[in-house]
């Protein structure tokens, strides 16, 4: 009977000893998830980004232009139940000495950090990509409105 009730009591102070680490798992599981939505969500500003300014047919920028807004990471416009905010950083500056080049520099903050994940790509504009153009050419057949936000 003894031994029975201190292998309880063993088993239960190894038991107690792991529920200890349980808050810093907790911590850095959420610290994960939202690196990951972050990166998610820059990866996709890169992709918009390349998507626009690959096309000839889109205006580009002049100057250094930096853009910001909150993104959802439920990916909708409004915050449903369950969502994280993202704080979304973009900056677009011409490459100097290099025409048709620009710098994409995407910053995504969630709230707890100051730093996010950030990353910097450089985009350059090619013919194969224009789209709308003339039959038969390379030439823009319109210049459409295109939002870098």
């Amino acid at each position: 009977m003894i031994d029975a009730m201190m292998a309880i009591c063993i088993t239960a102070i190894g038991v107690l000893s792991l529920l200890s680490f349980m808050p810093q798992g907790w911590s850095s599981s959420r610290s994960s998830d939202s690196r990951g939505r972050a990166a998610m969500i820059m990866h996709r500003e890169f992709e918009n980004m390349q998507a626009l300014i690959e096309n000839k047919c889109n205006p580009t920028p002049t100057a250094a232009t930096p853009y910001t807004k909150t993104v959802n990471s439920s990916g909708q416009g409004t915050a449903i139940t369950g969502d994280q905010s993202f704080t979304v950083n973009k900056t677009i500056t011409p490459v100097a000495g290099k025409n048709n080049a620009w710098t994409v520099t995407v910053q995504v903050i969630w709230p707890g950090t100051t730093t996010g994940v950030r990353d910097s790509h450089q985009i350059v504009q090619q013919d194969d990509y224009a789209f709308p153009v003339v039959a038969g050419t390379t030439n823009c057949s319109s210049n459409p409105t295109v939002s870098f936000n």
